[in-house]
């Protein structure tokens, strides 16, 4: 699972449940990888699909208190190149879409926006966009083309912790380690694999803050009308420029 910095990167965290209390490992066990690959290999079989979002960021000030900042997300996928999500909550109001090798974000609080290009593909054109814009995305594994590979990169232990519930609905709750993040995630024990719940702890910031996101009403789609991937800047808004940060030391450029 890569370091990823949508409203608030992320994806999941597993150690083994038999009939003995919750225990820590040092390796990937063979049940939470089972259910990791099917969940990942149900989302990969998806041409279009949508799905909302509920969100719970954290955020640590520098006297140490932690609070938290809500979003709720509607969020429409056509794979491989178009993406839609609209975002509003305590902090965010606004507007992502990828339509093929365009990216665009609209800041509905500030009216600015901002329009990039990127790799014509999900995948690629969210990690580019996300890395220009410093923020973060608990989607983004969810959307690789091998959603397996992307979220397993990193990981150093797995974990099957037992049955649970989210919002009513059986599921299995795993939990991974990487080295700087923690991760959680809940997925739907019925017929169709889908995240129910995903939660990621970052070790490497003051106060460790945990972003705790739940899914709901996802749905496979044959398609979208061409008209959702598009976007048109409100006639106030204003364009921003995205300054891309110096490459450091001894680094060289991409």
């Amino acid at each position: 699972m890569r370091n990823r910095s949508l409203a608030a990167a992320m994806a999941v965290l597993c150690l083994t449940l038999l009939a003995a209390p919750a225990q820590a490992g040092t390796a990937i066990d063979p049940k939470a990888d089972a259910l990791l690959r099917a969940m990942a290999s149900h989302l990969q079989s998806l041409a279009a699909f949508s799905v909302t979002e509920k969100s719970l960021v954290d955020r640590v000030f520098p006297n140490g208190q932690k609070v938290a900042f809500a979003h709720a997300t509607a969020i429409k996928v056509a794979r491989p190149d178009k993406l839609r999500a609209e975002a509003a909550g305590d902090d965010v109001a606004g507007t992502w879409v990828q339509n093929g090798p365009v990216f665009q974000v609209y800041d509905a609080k500030s009216k600015a926006y901002v329009s990039l290009d990127v790799p014509p593909r999900l995948e690629a054109a969210l990690d580019a966009a996300l890395a220009r814009l410093r923020l973060v995305g608990p989607m983004v594994d969810f959307l690789a083309a091998d959603p397996s590979k992307s979220m397993m990169d990193g990981v150093l232990e797995a974990a099957y912790l037992g049955p649970s519930e989210v919002g009513g609905r059986p599921c299995h709750h795993l939990a991974l380690r990487q080295l700087t993040r923690d991760f959680e995630l809940w997925i739907d024990a019925g017929k169709a694999p889908w995240p129910l719940r995903l939660a990621a702890t970052d070790k490497t910031l003051h106060g460790d803050p945990r972003t705790l996101v739940e899914y709901a009403d996802w749905k496979p789609a044959s398609g979208f009308a061409a008209k959702t991937f598009d976007f048109t800047p409100p006639a106030e808004a204003v364009r921003a420029k995205v300054v891309t940060p110096p490459a450091a030391a001894g680094t060289p450029k991409p």
